[in-house]
């Protein structure tokens, strides 16, 4: 396998539990958290899992390069809320 497939697979998972999160939440999670556009995460997961051949390596690196650091702010940050809304109810 190579690095860039390997990267497709991560962003690929990536978006896989998004949609997981989303669906858990009824949709009320990531609204909360407008900065990452979460319907082109989750339509980045459903053009590599079922158009595979038509992933853009150009498109994959700049989503890298350009996006995941963002993403990954924005998760560490809901995380952070979520720890303290379960810490203000005990």
């Amino acid at each position: 396998m190579t690095i860039f497939d390997s990267c497709v697979m991560r962003l690929q998972t990536i978006g896989e539990y998004v949609k997981k999160i989303d669906d858990k939440t009824n949709k009320q999670l990531l609204p909360k958290y407008p900065q990452v556009p979460w319907v082109k995460v989750i339509g980045q997961r459903n053009i590599i899992s079922h158009e595979y051949s038509a992933v853009d390596e150009e498109k994959i690196f700049i989503t890298i390069k350009k996006h995941l650091p963002p993403l990954k702010s924005t998760v560490l940050l809901i995380i952070k809320d979520i720890e303290k809304d379960l810490d203000s109810q005990e």
